[in-house]
């Protein structure tokens, strides 16, 4: 999964559920400014720059299913 960490593939099911960074802070207990780093850091290991990207990949890789939210 281009060399996704478990976290940033955690991280990645929760942009395809459509949470904000601050909702992913809450989530996992880190800084908003934490989850956006690691979302930046997806977003370049997976070659997209848009959330819906990020999700596509994420439904195209067995991450997630279409329609489905883990929030």
């Amino acid at each position: 999964l281009a060399g996704l960490t478990p976290r940033e593939i955690e991280i990645l099911r929760l942009i395809a559920a459509g949470l904000t960074a601050k909702e992913m802070g809450r989530q996992l207990d880190i800084s908003p400014k934490t989850a956006d780093h690691h979302i930046q850091a997806i977003y370049g290991k997976i070659g997209v720059t848009t959330r819906a990207a990020a999700t596509l990949y994420a439904v195209e890789h067995g991450l997630v299913r279409a329609g489905e939210t883990t929030a």
